[in-house]
């Protein structure tokens, strides 16, 4: 190491080396020396330079077999930029870049790599045994809902990892001897330790969606109060003898994605646990900021976006407090260590903390390591001990990855499937249908003339082939043209002949994010407001009559509604803010659903009539639509059902045809603010007379528990079938009572009956290429 970065310790202050230590671990390090051998500690050496100088450098020290990876932590000031990351020029271009500054990965993973990651999986899924050999803890009296058995084995699970009183087949450290003398050795790292080093403080509760982690982790959060008092009291006591000021609460603080979770919880604890539970919603411009008030209470719940916008002050409020508990819902939201949101919740103290989670590793292995950096768990505190040991070896083909993986799985994880539970059964049926021949007509004339702007390199990027777009706008004119045909397919001859200029790039933007998604990226998009990397799915489309390339993550858009003039979110809040939005024009006015309780699909006629009459002819014919409001008039008077679509333009469509049919319905959609949603919902579920709900897709796959309906209806088919399996999850829940009845729509002889057959791999192919395996270009 030494001879490798030599020279580059003689070229100060062109080049800087930086060694990064972790206080904590150096001294505990220290600590448990017995002799000036054992006192090695590892750091991270971190070399800052000019960019132009990248290439020589990593050329200089793979010479020396040395290679650089990402640091855990560097200065935030430098971009990061890694010579020896591996790019594949074939797969180079094959993202489009969004308008919205969409920051996705710039090369997709070989095939292989992706495969095997899933077996890798699979086979630690497999491989666990402490699920089974838990015990049942019936929960504390003040529940008002009995844990079901799995949930009680969960208590159980999370009673042993906060008190340490966990089975020696599941401990990480083990008795063992060295040199004669008796230590304590740690099962993968081999570290040495004179005492035992205590195994408790947390964990990760990874059950799929829908088998009730929030319910388990409120039972925890009731059967310890008395002990949080207990340790939050002796903390004070002895903070007072040693003079410091540090505030120490019994509390439990949860963190979740949006401001719609801090009312799904609420009305969690409202329904399992009897009154005296204080809680405090830490969210909003009204929030409570008192230190006494937050430390006195039971729980408090806040959003990763409240405790980012804190962060750039020091000390923010909550972290002034040493809670008793800390819980991160969507826990994998903090997955990358360069974000404000992984920053901020790991640089919170707790005697606890925990993960909820139904997807730990997204999209690799790194995603989990995240997660035991927050959970402190030494020595995977560092993310570098976790690449070391798990992530390397994996990359290496060495089957100890997956040995060890299963001893963190079993010591730091619960991790069981809906396999366990006696859920209501789920049936699926297909709809495949034919166009009539006016539809085909439409469909082939469109198709051509998607073929000829194809050809002409005609995009949505100004000035086509002469300004250096010539690659990219091929690429994303074929992407369009496979988009156009797919609202086609939807909207038949109600839908007017195709043009350029008349597109809605609303509904073409949330389709490209769609698109991502299928690749298997987890792209995500980077909100102006808070300047966070937002998921896909849960994200507003943003489509401002400023016509911006502004985009705002949905919590953003919510706090924004509190100021004059934005209450309609029609403007763009920053160009709003500065003065550059243009004048109101009434005929633009898009009415939010939920605004009040009179709500009816005539509002819906109301703005599509405004807002699409060059989009949508009066009159026309569907084959889907018909098949669609047909299938939803079967028994509509004793189901309710959810209608899901990526676009807001066939939801409109579909509303005018309910409102024809007299069915009473309901919506939401990306621009529905999230304070408004949880009323939809709650209409939807205790209204009699509301029997369908419209919904997009993404919106539908986040944060929303749907369990009054009992029929969901796939109106087209997604890139990424897992999307469409997280909007069905949220209908197939514990509170389910009935058989969900599910309906996909197809038309033979389209793009749509590609999309079915293709898989992964190929749909990316198809989405950038159209190329067949025989290489001629084609889009259907």
């Amino acid at each position: 190491m030494t001879k490798a970065l030599e020279p580059l310790l003689k070229e100060t202050p062109s080049i800087e080396i930086e060694a990064v230590g972790v206080t904590s671990a150096l001294c505990e390090q220290i600590g448990r020396a017995s002799k000036p051998e054992e006192a090695l500690v590892q750091v991270n050496v971190n070399i800052y330079g000019p960019r132009e100088r990248a290439a020589e450098i990593g050329g200089a020290l793979s010479d020396q077999k040395h290679y650089l990876q990402r640091p855990d932590y560097f200065k935030a000031q430098f971009p990061y930029d890694n010579p020896h990351t591996l790019i594949f020029p074939d797969l180079e271009g094959q993202l489009v870049e969004e308008e919205v500054r969409e920051e996705v990965s710039a090369a997709a993973k070989p095939r292989a790599e992706e495969d095997r990651l899933k077996t890798l999986v699979t086979e630690v899924h497999n491989s666990l045994s402490r699920a089974k050999e838990l015990e049942i803890e019936i929960g504390d009296k003040r529940l008002k809902s009995d844990l079901l058995n799995h949930q009680q084995r969960a208590l159980s699970y999370m009673l042993q990892r906060e008190s340490g009183a966990i089975p020696e087949k599941y401990r990480l450290w083990q008795k063992g001897s060295h040199g004669g003398q008796e230590l304590y050795i740690h099962r993968i790292t081999k570290t040495r330790s004179q005492v035992r080093p205590e195994e408790m403080g947390g964990g990760v509760l990874a059950d799929e969606m829908g088998m009730g982690k929030t319910f388990s982790t409120l039972a925890l959060i009731v059967q310890t109060i008395e002990a949080g008092l207990e340790w939050a009291e002796q903390k004070r006591s002895e903070e007072h003898t040693s003079g410091k000021a540090r505030r120490y609460s019994h509390a439990t603080l949860i963190v979740v994605p949006s401001a719609l979770l801090i009312n799904t919880w609420l009305n969690e604890i409202e329904l399992h646990i009897q009154d005296g539970l204080k809680t405090v919603k830490y969210h909003g411009q009204g929030r409570e900021k008192d230190l006494s008030e937050l430390e006195q209470a039971d729980v408090v719940i806040t959003t990763y976006n409240t405790l980012a916008s804190e962060f750039s002050p020091r000390k923010a409020v909550l972290d002034r407090i040493n809670w008793y508990r800390i819980v991160l819902d969507e826990a994998h939201i903090i997955r990358r260590p360069t974000t404000t949101f992984y920053r901020t919740c790991t640089d919170l103290e707790a005697r606890s903390r925990w993960c909820l989670t139904g997807t730990p590793i997204q999209n690799r292995l790194e995603d989990i390591g995240a997660l035991f950096a927050f959970l402190r768990a030494e020595p995977f505190h560092s993310l570098a001990q976790f690449r070391r040991f798990i992530c390397i070896p994996f990359e290496q083909g060495d089957a100890k990855a997956r040995d060890r993986l299963v001893l963190l799985y079993d010591a730091l994880c619960l991790r069981r499937t809906k396999d366990i539970l006696e859920l209501p059964s789920h049936n699926e049926r297909t709809r495949d249908l034919t166009m009539t021949d006016d539809e085909r007509r439409q469909y082939d004339k469109t198709f051509k003339i998607l073929l000829r702007y194809m050809g002409t390199g005609v995009s949505q990027y100004p000035g086509g082939a002469g300004h250096g777009h010539d690659h990219r706008s091929i690429k994303f004119g074929q992407f369009q043209a496979h988009l156009q045909l797919r609202i086609l397919c939807n909207h038949g001859t109600f839908q007017k002949p195709f043009s350029w200029k008349k597109r809605d790039l609303k509904d073409e933007r949330a389709a490209e994010r769609e698109a991502f998604i299928g690749l298997g990226q987890g792209p995500e998009i980077m909100c102006d407001g808070c300047k966070q990397p937002r998921p896909i799915l849960g994200s507003t489309n943003n489509s401002f009559v400023e016509n911006c390339t502004h985009s705002f993550c949905l919590e953003c858009l919510d706090d924004c509604a509190d100021f004059p003039g934005m209450q309609n979110m029609k403007h763009c809040p920053l160009c709003h803010r500065f003065g550059n939005a243009p004048p109101d024009d009434q005929d633009d006015i898009v009415m939010q659903d939920g605004d009040d309780e009179d709500n009816t699909p005539d509002k819906d006629m109301v703005q599509e009539n405004s807002l699409h009459k060059d989009y949508f002819n009066r009159t026309g014919f569907s084959t889907k639509m018909n098949a669609l409001i047909r299938d939803v008039k079967e028994d509509v008077g004793t189901t309710k059902s959810i209608i899901f679509s990526c676009w807001t333009k066939t939801l409109n469509l579909i509303s005018r045809q309910l409102t024809k049919e007299k069915i009473r319905h309901l919506r939401i959609d990306g621009d529905c603010l999230l304070s408004k949603r949880q009323n939809i919902i709650d209409k939807f579920a205790r209204d009699g007379n509301a029997r369908v709900l419209l919904m997009t897709t993404g919106t539908g796959a986040f944060g929303l528990n749907l369990t009054a309906a009992n029929r969901i209806f796939l109106v087209e088919p997604q890139w990424n079938p897992s999307v469409e399996n997280q909007a069905i999850a949220r209908a197939i829940r514990l509170r389910q009572q009935k058989e969900v009845l599910v309906t996909r729509y197809y038309l033979r002889d389209t793009v749509e009956e590609s999309m079915r057959s293709q898989q992964v791999k190929k749909r990316q192919v198809a989405l950038f290429g159209f190329a067949r395996e025989d290489g001629e270009v084609t889009v259907a």
